[in-house]
């Protein structure tokens, strides 16, 4: 579920690339971050995690608010390499709003990909959620192989006929814009059909996605760093929290309101309320928690 910042009028968004090893997911994510204006997206990062390496960044794909004062951020998530530990993708998946299955099954490698779906599968199960219940696409990669199926027979075998699918060649960049297109589009639709935001703050229907996809850069790090881990859309408190003078201040008090309250990633950010001998300071505390 994406979250909602009213704080910062921002709405956050979870895309993952899943794959197996050499599909081409971390190439097709180096190839879209090329062709993102640098005042949009966020650095190219890498890191070691259980056992294995995340690559993400974020951007956005639109220069103005798409939703009444609201801007769209998407976070985009995937593992590179040989994953030696399972729990690594099903932790990347995790409150994932969209999903761009990545499949490159030359001759006689169709049986590997449809035992990853099926991992991929089992994994969204355990998190209550099914194949149609999150915005999917089909990626099928490295359409220049020799000996590569037809699309149609991709798609039949891994039971993703019903599902979008894209052809591409990650390499040259071949339709790799257009898959990212087309999900966010439908990762923004869900977002307008989940009531989420406050009645009035509706979709700008005319908006369209920035990703360039007519051969010019349109949409790249304006040296801000994506904050990584999980995108949580669980509020961390219920009601608002007073905190009395401790310090024996006189007059002071601190607020907490909870609708203000969220997680970025490894930043938990809170709004907080000062006031003190009637005058009232508002102010953000971020809190960058890292593992022990």
């Amino acid at each position: 579920m994406a979250i909602i910042n009213r704080a910062k009028r921002e709405i956050n968004a979870k895309i993952v690339y899943y794959g197996l090893d050499g599909v081409g997911k971390g190439t097709s994510l180096r190839y879209v971050h090329s062709r993102i204006k640098p005042a949009l997206r966020g650095e190219f990062k890498i890191q070691s995690t259980a056992g294995s390496e995340l690559v993400f960044f974020d951007f956005c794909p639109f220069e103005q608010a798409v939703i009444d004062g609201y801007r769209l951020r998407f976070h985009i998530y995937t593992l590179h390499g040989k994953v030696a530990n399972p729990a690594a993708w099903k932790m990347t998946l995790k409150g994932a709003d969209g999903l761009v299955f990545v499949a490159a099954p030359a001759s006689g490698e169709m049986t590997a990909t449809q035992q990853g779906l099926f991992q991929m599968r089992e994994f969204l199960n355990a998190y209550g959620v099914g194949l149609h219940d999150i915005p999917i696409v089909l990626q099928i990669n490295k359409i220049d192989t020799a000996g590569y199926p037809a699309a149609s027979v991709v798609s039949s075998e891994l039971g993703l006929a019903d599902f979008k699918s894209f052809q591409t060649t990650a390499t040259s960049g071949d339709g790799v814009l257009e898959v990212l297109t087309s999900l966010s589009s439908m990762v923004l639709g869900r977002i307008r059909e989940s009531g989420e935001l406050q009645s009035g703050e509706t979709m700008a229907s005319e908006a369209s996605s920035g990703i360039d996809v007519c051969g010019q850069p349109s949409i790249a790090a304006n040296n801000e760093t994506l904050r990584v881990n999980e995108l949580t859309a669980k509020p961390l408190c219920d009601e608002a929290t007073v905190f009395t003078n401790q310090a024996g201040i006189e007059g002071l008090c601190v607020n907490v309101a909870p609708e203000g309250v969220c997680v970025e990633g490894s930043d938990v950010r809170i709004p907080i309320e000062i006031s003190q001998s009637g005058e009232v300071r508002r102010l953000v505390l971020t809190v960058t928690v890292t593992p022990s």
